[in-house]
Parts: C-alpha cells; structure tokens; sequence
C-alpha cells in the first residue's frame, strides 16, 4: 500500500513516515498541500494523510482536489481544531477518515486498516460488477422508458448479425455494456469478449496491445506476444475510445477491417483474425473528421450499425428502477440497509442533469448507503450540493424582501456546472472547457470570477 503524507511540521512527518515504514508501507511526504496535490497527480496512492491546517490551503481544500483527480481517493485528515462542524465538512467533503491531535500511532494503525478494508472490498465490487456486467444481456438491462425498449430492440436485432457496430454516447451511459449484450446475444458468444481501452494505452503501446508484437521487436520483446485482435478469434473485440486513436493507428486499424488480418510488430506475417469488431466513443466522429483527427474512411468502416445510447437526463423514467437496483446491489455488498429517499430528495434528484450519467447514478446511490445513518429517510439536504442546488425546490433560499434573486441562483448553478465539469474531466480545463461548451480562456475567467480558480491544479 502506497500512502502520501501532507504535513508541514517536519517531526510528524519523520513519526509517520518512520512508523509506516516500519509496517511495511511505502510513503511520501510533502510539507504543503500544493506539492502533496503535485505528488498526488503524479503517483498512484491507495491512501493519504493530510494535516488539516498546511501553510498554502486546508487539508478540506486539499481533499477536495485530490478526489476531484481520483473520487476513490481515501483521505484520513489529522487535526488540532477540531469541531463537529468541520468534521461534518470533511465527511461531506468525501474524506474517509477524520482524527483529533493529540493523537497516537495505535490510532493511525486502526484507521489505516479501515482503509486498507475499504480498499479490499472497492477491488471485489469491481470484479462483482464484472461479473454481473457479463451475465446482463440486452433483456436484463435496466430501464423501462421507451428509449430503453427501443435500444434494447436494437441490440437484439443486430446481435445475430456479423456487422460492424459503432456505440456512441456520453461517458459513464453504459456502451460497454450494450457491446457486452450484442456479444452474447450474438452467434460469437460462446467466444471471448475482449475489451480494449484506446483511450487509456499511451498510442506507442497501443500498436502492440492490439496486434502483438514477435521476438526482439524491440528491447523488451523476450517472447512472441499475440495481440487484442487475435485473443478475440471467434468472438468479439470491443473497442473503446475509439476517437482519441491516433492517425497513422487508425491506417492500420483500417487494414485489418478491410482484410481481416493482423501483423505483429517486428514480423514480416500477416495472420488471418475471425473477429467481429465493436467500437465506441463519446465524442462526435462527424465533427473530429472535420478537424482532421479521425479517418473518414474509418468512420464509415465502424459505423456500419450505429447505435446511440441516450443520456440520464433524456431517460429520468428510469432513474427509479436504477436507483431500486443499485440500492439492492450495494447494501447486499456492505451489509447495511436499502437507502430511502423522500420525496423531496428525489425531487432533486430527477430535476438533476446527470452529467456522468448511470456511472454517477452509480457512485451516488453507493455513497448515500455509506454515509446516512440506518434508517434515516434522506431529505434534500442531505443530497451532494450540485444535486441539491439542481432542484427548483431550492429557490426557497434565493428569496429576498418577497423577490427570488435570479442572480444568485444562476451564479451558484453556473458555479456548480463548472465544478462537475471540473471533477469529470480529472481537473484539466481545456477537457472541462469542451464538456461546458466554452473557449478555455473563457472558463479560466468564469472560475477566478466565482473564486474556484485556486481549487484546480494548474495544467501540466
């Protein structure tokens, strides 16, 4: 387990870092939040340990950038000031963990084995999740409205053909999900479905992850290495991110469409492949063709069957039945009881926009069962502020001398838009700026004007 240390009195630091050591963590250390946050971007931590008064920002200002680089982020916040509201604020804050000074080792230890449980049990949700996504096919898929019944239609008509199928939609609205209901609805199914993440495999490894590479290719080519395509001989390939592939990736990725055949790095052969191809994106092909970043000949290869999937916002009928599958899934999982929500928080909750869709319908029904006491009925307050904020219901606090001061509440709306863009793109402002539709300038102005220009670690 990697922890980071964020304090800035050096004995602390030297205490900590030497008794984790000790246990068999590796550690690093910072003495200001900005270069823990420089630290944090830069590694990959399963834990940090912040002191809540650093010289530059608070641990609860810290926290909240480091989750918005990573939302699974376990954060234990160390404190002398301690108060029950500031303790409240780290735990809505989405700290995990909060501690007073003075403290002891032992207590650190408890904490961080909390953690470290928290840890093991995220890993096998992840596998559960896995394992359920597999066994849903086009009929299990959640969702009643007429959307749903139309893409679900879709899917089964196209899963018994061998075309070539291109799933569009916004992140986090399910596409490996539809790929997975066309693979096993189809004739493949009883072949492997291997899915492939263009977007997050650097393009110098791409070529490789895809079509594998022969004996000494390249300095640490020890063995024969068959690719992606070649694994999924008989069934499917799921290619996702598609769009982010870069040109001269998509010419070969062209070829292997038109011939159906590979060629691994440092080979003079070309093998034969039996694949049925599902690609994906969540951005506008049409528009990138224009710019000059995607291959029209490509486009029209992969979009033989287009599917489009629709957003959250465009589909709240189902938020319902999601919402009641989630529930169940996860209070299995942790052992604690079904949430309930009033009808007032659900208000909220339909008049919500979504932006990260069934992923963020996802990690928000699994936090409030984490976080609300056994048998409290949640009420709007108790929902995430840019739920809350979302909902015509709230306008009750922008009311002043028997007038709604229209203002405030589109500057706290416009405030809460541009913080969810912020947390979505992993706090890069020119990906933010695209998700808003604004120039990158424009939204570095908007940010300073609304004071959230310091929460954002500047681009690298």
């Amino acid at each position: 387990m990697r922890v980071l240390l964020i304090d800035d009195d050096p004995e602390i630091l030297d205490l900590l870092s030497s008794f984790l050591e000790m246990k068999g963590y590796e550690v690093d250390t910072a003495e200001t939040g900005k270069d823990g946050l420089s630290l944090f971007s830069a590694g990959k931590y399963s834990l940090v340990i912040s002191d809540y008064m650093l010289p530059d920002i608070d641990g609860l200002q810290a926290s909240r950038q480091i989750l918005s680089i990573d939302e699974d982020a376990l954060i234990i916040l160390i404190t002398g000031h301690g108060s029950i509201e500031s303790a409240v604020s780290a735990i809505k804050a989405g700290v995990f963990d909060y501690i007073l000074k003075p403290f002891d080792l032992d207590q650190i230890e408890v904490a961080i084995h909390k953690a470290e449980k928290v840890t093991a049990l995220k890993a096998e949700n992840v596998k559960l999740r896995q394992v359920i996504a597999q066994s849903e096919g086009a009929d299990n898929m959640i969702g009643r409205s007429r959307s749903m019944k139309e893409l679900k239609r879709l899917i089964r008509r196209v899963a018994v053909t061998q075309a070539t199928v291109l799933v569009t939609g916004e992140s986090g609205t399910g596409k490996e999900l539809v790929a997975q209901a066309i693979h096993r609805a189809s004739p493949r199914a009883k072949g492997p479905f291997i899915p492939v993440n263009c977007g997050a495999i650097p393009d110098n490894l791409l070529e490789d992850e895809l079509f594998g590479h022969k004996k000494g290719a390249f300095t640490d080519a020890i063995a024969d290495r068959i690719g992606r395509f070649e694994q999924a001989e008989g069934g499917s390939i799921f290619l996702d991110e598609i769009g982010n592939m870069s040109l001269a990736l998509q010419a070969k990725l062209l070829r292997v469409l038109q011939e159906r055949i590979v060629s691994p790095l440092g080979g003079d052969e070309s093998r034969p492949v039996d694949v049925r191809v599902i690609a994906a994106t969540n951005l506008f092909l049409a528009d990138e063709i224009r710019k000059g970043r995607f291959r029209e000949d490509l486009y029209y290869r992969l979009n033989v069957i287009p599917i489009h999937i629709p957003p959250l916002r465009e589909r709240t009928d189902d938020i319902p039945q999601l919402i009641d599958f989630f529930n169940h899934r996860f209070s299995g999982l942790m052992g604690f009881p079904e949430i309930r929500f009033s009808s007032k928080a659900m208000k909220c909750i339909f008049e919500y926009s979504w932006p990260g869709n069934i992923r963020q319908l996802e990690n928000f029904v699994e936090r409030m069962i984490v976080l609300q006491p056994e048998g409290h009925l949640v009420q709007p307050e108790d929902l995430p502020s840019d739920i809350h904020l979302g909902s015509t219901d709230n306008l009750d606090s922008y009311v002043f001398e028997g007038r709604i001061d229209l203002k405030a509440k589109l500057t706290e709306m416009e405030r809460s838009y541009i913080e969810q863009a912020l947390a979505l793109s992993g706090g890069t402002r020119s990906e933010a700026a695209r998700l808003l539709g604004l120039k990158r300038t424009t939204l570095i102005q908007k940010m300073k004007k609304l004071g959230i220009g310091d929460k954002v670690p500047e681009e690298k």
